[in-house]
């Protein structure tokens, strides 16, 4: 959600978000998602061609699942780029068209923003005081003994971010 956020404020004009739980994509619509594909009702390399007339120019994963990554690869058109967002263990593999790589498209994985901290997190906090980056509506808290069940509201897609307190 973070990165459709940016994407709104760096004025994306078509975003499309691709999520299994409705819950999930009825608040991507709300933060500005332009549309919505459930990937456990339709095809998301599909749908995205479909939107974009093509391909999408730039793509995100955003999960850490090496099925979301090859997906996220497939919609590119030539010289589109993915991005690796998602946090996964050592030593996760994925398959990749190499006929699609070769032909202009770039993965890259993008590591904390791939910003200079001591500008990038200002900036957010007057996005945020703008109310252009509501990323206080991502946040649900939790008490620390609700560790459990903040876990399993966030796997459940009940919540975006869970925030323990101590």
């Amino acid at each position: 959600m973070s990165a459709l956020l940016a994407s709104v404020v760096c004025g994306c004009t078509t975003i499309i978000a691709v999520d299994v739980i409705p819950e999930r994509l009825k608040k991507a619509k709300e933060f500005g998602a332009t549309h919505t594909i459930n990937a456990k009702e339709a095809d998301p390399v599909a749908a995205v061609r479909d939107i974009t007339a093509g391909g999408a120019e730039y793509s995100l994963e955003c999960v850490g699942n090496p099925k979301v990554l090859r997906q996220a690869v497939d919609v590119l058109p030539r010289r589109g780029v993915c991005g690796l967002l998602g946090v996964v263990p050592p030593g996760t593999e994925v398959g990749l068209d190499m006929d699609l790589i070769m032909n202009g498209r770039t993965v890259r994985g993008v590591l904390a923003g791939d910003s200079i901290s001591d500008l990038f997190i200002p900036k957010l906090l007057d996005l945020y005081s703008q109310g252009r980056f509501p990323f206080d509506k991502l946040i649900t808290f939790y008490p620390f003994d609700e560790i459990n069940k903040a876990a399993d509201d966030m796997v459940h897609g009940l919540v975006i971010k869970p925030v323990l307190r101590l």
